[in-house]
């Protein structure tokens, strides 16, 4: 096969039935499932762009829950490697990564009806590369291929009163699975119709079918499961002499500098300096951050925002704290309380401490009873005493829930 190859991964939905945070970014043997499920493409021949759809305002949370061996590799796709919002359903939010995926530039000169597409699902993190290729080949073939596996529970319908109504054969049906591969033209006008005439579905090939024609399958893979509620994760490992709680701790120092805000937990005291940084600089959710991700052995705050990074420039630091947060609990620990310094010479922090407390709460989720921020100067030493910096400091404990 020599086909040019595009692939879209989805994350686009709200995880409602998963709980406990959004479960493409759950950590799955040192790795989140989204950078478990992009893999498998990523050493395929003829690959030309790859797209991931995000939930709106979440572009660059997905794109830090990806390892930095798999970014490399994207990078080296330059522009034809994106990020992009997706809809408010799944229909919607494929037809926007299929858009994103044509105007790509290494597209742009090649014809979409040669270009084959494989469309995962991004809860999907245990699809290997060899099924990637099956796909592939037979959509290049065919037009459209996906996996299935054969039913092994007798299926039945149910009516709207929990009653069974009928009783189909079992023979002759199977279980759909992802990547999923089609001729990206004609898919992407099917979905521009399907988009237009209102047609709703939860798969690809129901509207390749519907507008295209045939679809043929491929043997799919038993570990290619999906993950949908959380007791779809394998069990961690037991741990001999595992603590039911973990402490750690964050530090953080940054220069005041005029033109910038003086945010504290997002709050803003008055002042004519503020914090100098590539983020907004607010000295007290890094220092969270840090003590949160610490605690967890989840690294610290450059590994997952690194300031080296454009998607970070001027990022809202409190959703960054969101984002850790989320990290944490889905490792398997909840924040038990937050205790925080800020050394600052001027303002008093005192009037707005409440304020400070209540915006680190809401952001981690936490009760305000359980987050201590305090106050202290330098006595006019150093940078900090003389007022050309501010400090925080953070110390947290995280238990099993």
């Amino acid at each position: 096969m020599k086909a040019d190859l595009a692939v879209l991964v989805t994350a686009a939905g709200k995880s409602e039935r998963f709980g406990g945070g959004k479960k493409e970014l759950v950590m799955l043997e040192g790795r989140s499932v989204l950078d478990h499920a992009v893999r498998p493409f990523l050493s395929l021949p003829g690959l030309k762009a790859l797209a991931i759809t995000s939930p709106a305002g979440m572009e660059g949370e997905i794109r830090s829950s990806l390892s930095p061996a798999s970014l490399a590799s994207l990078e080296g796709l330059g522009p034809n490697f994106m990020v992009t919002p997706g809809g408010d359903d799944r229909r919607d939010s494929v037809r926007l990564g299929l858009e994103a995926l044509a105007s790509s530039p290494a597209l742009a000169s090649l014809s979409l009806d040669e270009v084959v597409v494989l469309v995962h699902d991004g809860a999907r993190p245990w699809a290997s590369p060899e099924l990637a290729a099956s796909v592939a080949r037979a959509a290049f073939e065919r037009g459209a291929a996906l996996p299935v596996l054969p039913l092994v529970d007798t299926p039945k319908e149910i009516d709207s009163q929990g009653l069974v109504s009928g009783h189909p054969r079992r023979a002759g049906l199977a279980a759909a699975q992802t990547p999923q591969g089609f001729r990206l033209g004609p898919l992407l006008a099917a979905h521009r119709r399907a988009a237009a005439e209102g047609f709703a579905c939860t798969d690809d090939t129901e509207i390749w079918a519907r507008y295209e024609g045939e679809v043929v399958s491929v043997p799919g893979e038993q570990a290619n499961r999906k993950l949908t509620r959380p007791e779809d994760l394998p069990a961690p490992p037991p741990q001999a002499g595992a603590l039911p709680f973990r402490i750690g701790q964050g530090w953080d120092l940054h220069r005041l500098v005029p033109g910038r805000p003086l945010l504290v937990a997002g709050v803003v005291l008055p002042s004519q300096l503020g914090e100098d940084g590539h983020s907004d600089g607010d000295v007290l959710f890094h220092a969270a951050i840090d003590a949160l991700l610490g605690a967890a052995a989840l690294g610290d705050i450059g590994s997952h925002f690194p300031p080296s990074d454009e998607a970070w420039r001027g990022a809202d630091s409190g959703a960054l704290a969101r984002h850790a947060v989320a990290l944490v609990r889905a490792a398997g620990w909840e924040p038990g309380n937050l205790d925080c310094t800020v050394v600052l010479e001027r303002p008093r922090l005192g009037p707005q401490r409440d304020e400070i407390r209540a915006s680190l709460a809401a952001a981690l989720g936490m009760e305000i009873g359980l987050v201590s921020v305090k106050a202290k100067t330098k006595e006019g030493l150093d940078a900090v005493g003389e007022g050309r910096a501010i400090e925080a400091y953070a110390t947290v404990t995280l238990f099993r829930p």
